[in-house]
C-alpha cells in the first residue's frame, strides 16, 4: 500500500513560515510542531525531517507490509487492509496499544494517495480520511471518532526528501485533554524517526510498482512515466 494520511491535502505549508504552528521539539534532525484548534480541546502534531531517500519505491514497499507497522507508526500495534478502490485508494483498520490504565482504540480510515509533479513541485501526499462507521464496532477496542492525517514527502533536490507526518484524532472515550496532548506530541516524531530508519533496510529496496511514477534503481528503463494520481 502507498497511502496513508481532510481529502486531497497539498503539501502543507512550511511550519516554521506559518505563525499558527509552534516549534515544540528539534532534535535528531526532527521538527515537531503544534497547533491549536479552536473546535477542539485537543491540539494538532506535524513532524518534518530531511533525509536522503536513494530509491523511492522503498516508502511503497515498506507501506505494503502492513505486519511492519507496529515497528515504525508510533502507537500502532496492528495494521490491516479490508477493502480497496485501487492500490491507491484503499480502507484500513489501525489498533493501538495505549499504555496502561488507558484502553486500547481502533481506527478505521480510507487511505489515499495525491501525487504532484509539476515545475513548481514533485511531491507525494498520502492522506488518511475518518470512516469510523465503515466496519462494525468492536467491543475489545474504543474506535476513535475522529483521525485524520497525513504522511508524505517533497522532492528537494540529489535525492533528498522532506517528509511529513501530520495527526489530528480525537481518542474518544474518557482521557484528560493534557495527557491526549502528550501522546500526540510525541507520535510525529518517534514515527519519522524509525520510518527513516527501517525504510533503507534491504528488504524494501530495488522494488517497482506501476501504479505510481517514482524514482528507484528498480524502475524498468523502459517505464513510461505514470499520470500523477490526483484528488
Amino acid at each position: 500500500m502507498f497511502s496513508a494520511f481532510s481529502p486531497a491535502w497539498s503539501a502543507p505549508a512550511s511550519s516554521n513560515e506559518d505563525p499558527d504552528w509552534t516549534l515544540v521539539s528539534d532534535r535528531n534532525d526532527i521538527q515537531v510542531y503544534m497547533k491549536h484548534r479552536d473546535e477542539s480541546r485537543l491540539k494538532t502534531f506535524r513532524g518534518i525531517t530531511r533525509f536522503t531517500l536513494n530509491d523511492e519505491y522503498s516508502l511503497v514497499a515498506l507501506l505494503n507490509d502492513y505486519p511492519s507497522f507496529p515497528k515504525w507508526l508510533h502507537f500502532v500495534d496492528s495494521a490491516e487492509e479490508f477493502g480497496r478502490t485501487s492500490p491507491l485508494d484503499r480502507q484500513l483498520r489501525f489498533t493501538t496499544q495505549l499504555p496502561w490504565p488507558l484502553a486500547d482504540r481502533e481506527a478505521v480510515l480510507r487511505a489515499k494517495v495525491t501525487q504532484i509533479l509539476n515545475t513548481e513541485q514533485e511531491s507525494v501526499m498520502i492522506t488518511l480520511i475518518n470512516q469510523p462507521d465503515a466496519l462494525p464496532p468492536n467491543n475489545n477496542y474504543i474506535r476513535f471518532p475522529e483521525m485524520t492525517g497525513l504522511l508524505g514527502f517533497t522532492r528537494l533536490g540529489n535525492h533528498e526528501v522532506e517528509m511529513t507526518y501530520e495527526l489530528i484524532l480525537d481518542p474518544g472515550g474518557y482521557i484528560p485533554a493534557w495527557i491526549a496532548n502528550i501522546l500526540l506530541r510525541d507520535a510525529p516524531y518517534f514515527t519519522l524517526e524509525r520510518l527513516r530508519r527501517i525504510v533503507n533496510k534491504p528488504e524494501y529496496q530495488n522494488h517497482y510498482y506501476d501504479y505510481i511514477d517514482l524514482h528507484g534503481p528498480g524502475r524498468p528503463a523502459d517505464a513510461s512515466p505514470q499520470a500523477a494520481p490526483g484528488p
